[in-house]
C-alpha cells in the first residue's frame, strides 16, 4: 500500500507545475517603445523561438488603432498558432456599464474578430469582473452559455501592466531606463505571484492545477518574455497548450462570489476562508517603480 501511495505522489507531482500563457488587452496602442504592428510582430518572434505552445490571445478589437488594424494584427497571431479570444470589445467593467451594454460590447467584437475564434469559443472578463450583485452576474454568465463560450480565467494574476506604464512615463520624461534593473523587478513579481498562487492552489483546491498565467499584450511584458519563460523554466515550470490548460475543470468551476480582479483562485479562497489578500502591495511596487525609474509618485494610482 505505501508504495502505490508513493507511485500515486509521483505521478501527481510529475503533472503539476505546468502553465500556459494568457494575454489580454490585444493588440495594445501606439506607445513611445513599439508601434501596434512591432509589438505584434516582436511578441510573435519571441513565442516562436521560445518554443512555446500556443498561447491565447484575449482581443478588444475596438481599442488601440482600430478594428481595421487590430483584426490584421489578431489574424498575425492566428496564423501564427496562437488561439483568439473575446475580451469584450472596448474593455468596459461589467458593475459599470451592466449586463445588457456588456453583452452588446462582446458581441460586437465577435462580429469583429469571429472568423478567428475556433471552438470552443472562449472569453475572459476584463478585470476579471463579474458585476456588483448576483443577479446581474447570472444573466451574463447564462448568455455566455447561450452564445457557446467558456469562461477562462487566469489561476496567477500580477501586475504586469504597470510596468509597462512606469517604462512609458519614464521614456516621456526622458529619464534614462536601466531596462536590466526593471526587468529584475519584473521577474521577480510575477514569479512571486507564480509560487503563490500555486501554493493556494494546492491549499484551496488540494491540487496544482494547470495553470493559465494573465499577462498582458503591453511593452514591459513583450520586452522581457523570454526571460520569463527561461526563469520558470528553470524552476521546473512546463509550458502546455492554452487550450489544453483550459480542460482543467478549475476553468469550468463557478464562484460563488462576485470578487474581481484577483482571478478564479483568489475567489475560491475567498468563499473558503471568507476574505482575500494579494502577495503584492500595490503602494510598494509603484514605490520600487517609481524609485529605479527617476519617476515621482503617481497622483491617482
Amino acid at each position: 500500500m505505501k508504495f502505490i501511495i508513493a507511485i500515486l505522489l509521483l505521478v501527481s507531482s510529475a503533472k503539476a507545475k505546468e502553465i500556459a500563457l494568457s494575454f489580454d488587452d490585444a493588440p495594445g496602442e501606439t506607445t513611445l517603445h513599439f508601434t501596434p504592428d512591432q509589438r505584434t510582430d516582436e511578441l510573435i518572434r519571441k513565442l516562436k523561438e521560445l518554443k512555446v505552445p500556443p498561447t491565447i490571445i484575449f482581443a478588444n478589437p475596438c481599442n488601440g488603432s482600430g478594428p481595421k488594424s487590430n483584426l490584421a494584427q489578431l489574424t498575425k497571431f492566428k496564423n501564427a498558432g496562437h488561439i483568439i479570444g473575446n475580451h469584450t470589445c472596448s474593455h468596459p467593467r461589467f458593475d459599470v456599464v451592466g449586463p445588457e451594454r456588456y453583452s452588446a460590447d462582446t458581441l460586437k467584437a465577435e462580429s469583429i474578430i469571429g472568423s478567428l475564434m475556433g471552438e470552443p469559443k472562449y472569453f475572459r472578463y476584463p478585470f476579471f469582473n463579474e458585476g456588483k450583485d448576483i443577479a446581474s452576474r447570472d444573466q451574463f454568465r447564462k448568455w455566455l452559455d447561450e452564445h457557446k463560450y467558456q469562461n477562462v480565467s487566469s489561476s496567477l494574476e500580477n501586475e504586469d501592466p504597470f510596468f509597462s506604464n512606469r517604462i512609458n512615463e519614464a521614456k516621456k520624461q526622458n529619464k534614462k531606463i536601466d531596462y536590466e534593473k526593471i526587468k529584475a523587478i519584473f521577474l521577480k513579481h510575477i514569479i512571486e505571484g507564480v509560487e503563490f498562487y500555486d501554493k493556494l492552489a494546492i491549499e484551496t483546491l488540494g491540487r496544482s492545477p494547470k495553470h493559465i498565467i494573465l499577462l498582458h499584450d503591453k511593452d514591459a511584458t513583450v520586452l522581457f518574455i523570454d526571460d520569463l519563460v527561461h526563469e520558470l523554466q528553470k524552476r521546473g515550470w512546463t509550458f502546455i497548450d492554452a487550450a489544453e490548460a483550459a480542460k482543467d475543470p478549475l476553468y469550468s468551476m463557478k464562484p460563488h462570489n462576485v470578487l474581481s480582479t484577483y482571478g478564479i483562485l483568489a475567489q475560491f479562497a475567498y468563499e473558503k476562508s471568507g476574505s482575500f489578500k494579494p502577495y503584492y502591495d500595490f503602494a510598494q511596487l509603484e514605490r520600487e517603480l517609481n524609485a529605479a525609474l527617476g519617476l515621482k509618485a503617481m497622483k491617482n494610482p
